[in-house]
């Protein structure tokens, strides 16, 4: 599941060495973008997005956020398990 695109930077910018863009595996930034946005933020698809920042003040549970992450995983072509397993192996090893 090596997913490879252009990385961004740490304030969200295009990350450019030797004037040109910077790409490699780009799981954890594409998570991470699914994960900050907004439903109707993206106008091609304005169903993506998980709305988290909505929901900073709710009482979600943690079956209703892995609910909410799943589903729109899977509109983008993910899957859950194989993603948090990836995070895992990332943050251990």
């Amino acid at each position: 599941m090596a997913e490879r695109d252009f990385l961004l930077g740490d304030g969200g910018e295009m990350e450019i060495r030797n004037g040109d863009f910077v790409h490699g595996e780009s799981l954890t930034q594409e998570v991470g973008l699914l994960l900050l946005t907004n439903k109707g933020e993206i106008r091609w698809d304005p169903l993506c997005g998980c709305d988290l920042l909505r929901k900073t003040n709710a009482r979600l549970s943690q079956s209703q956020f892995e609910r909410i992450v799943k589903v729109q995983l899977e509109r983008d072509g993910k899957n859950y398990a194989d993603v948090v397993d990836g995070l895992k192996l990332k943050t251990n090893g």
